[in-house]
């Protein structure tokens, strides 16, 4: 990792602190965490920043503070359906989220995100600054004043289908993609969006989700040639 990415991750271990420690006292946090109180309390009040080594573990074990921070945002309809706009349009939690995707795809190269409108909007455009490069929405219909397309069809499990577009040119050959979205429920999205790098000529540097389904994430993960990193397991 570059020193600028070195400083980004231990910068970040201090958000994720900050995050966590409003729903944890530093008494609680230290067997989780591993560290004494006195000094999650000067990390966290900025007076001094903890190493990349410690910082990193700290992102390592922080991973399911934050999951359970979420998860109690999330409002169940039933098994398959649930509201999580409490979360994606948090725009304090959201740039925590991107600090994580950050953190696990910081050492690899990507040069786009790509997401699908509309809720993974918000998502795709605090990781592509976290990464300092654009993003891509794909979208269910051509948009005026875009001559050529690139475009794949999705096909839903009733048999129901429909297209995805994003502007030809927008993701170019042999650029590496990064796919993210708010919430995974069937995958098939995430497929068509492959698919949409695929045609680009793209490589798909992994995928990004904050939610998803346990079903669906075994599935993927046997299919997919490219790593899957899920914030919330359901």
């Amino acid at each position: 990792m570059s020193r600028y990415s070195d400083l980004k991750t231990r910068l970040s271990s201090v958000e994720i602190l900050r995050l966590i420690k409003e729903e944890h006292s530093y008494e609680e946090l230290s067997p989780l965490l591993g560290l004494s109180a006195p000094i999650l309390s000067r990390y966290v009040k900025g007076h001094i920043l903890p190493s990349l080594e410690r910082s990193k573990r700290i992102l390592e074990a922080s991973m399911e503070q934050v999951s359970d921070l979420i998860r109690k945002k999330i409002r169940f309809e039933d098994e398959r359906v649930f509201d999580h706009s409490a979360v994606i349009y948090n725009p304090n939690l959201l740039e925590k989220i991107g600090k994580l995707a950050f953190y696990e795809f910081g050492s690899i190269k990507v040069d786009k995100v790509l997401t699908v409108e509309t809720d993974g909007i918000p998502l795709a455009a605090q990781v592509g600054r976290e990464f300092n490069v654009s993003f891509v929405v794909a979208k269910n219909r051509k948009e005026m004043g875009i001559r050529d397309f690139i475009e794949v069809k999705r096909v839903f499990i009733s048999g129901a289908y429909s297209y995805l577009f994003i502007p030809k040119g927008s993701i170019e050959q042999g650029e590496h993609v990064l796919i993210v979205d708010d919430a995974v429920r069937t995958g098939f999205t995430l497929e068509t969006l492959l698919e949409l790098c695929r045609r680009c000529g793209a490589k798909p540097a992994g995928i990004y989700t904050i939610i998803c389904f346990e079903d669906t994430l075994r599935r993927l993960e046997q299919k997919l040639n490219c790593p899957v990193k899920v914030l919330v397991r359901i």
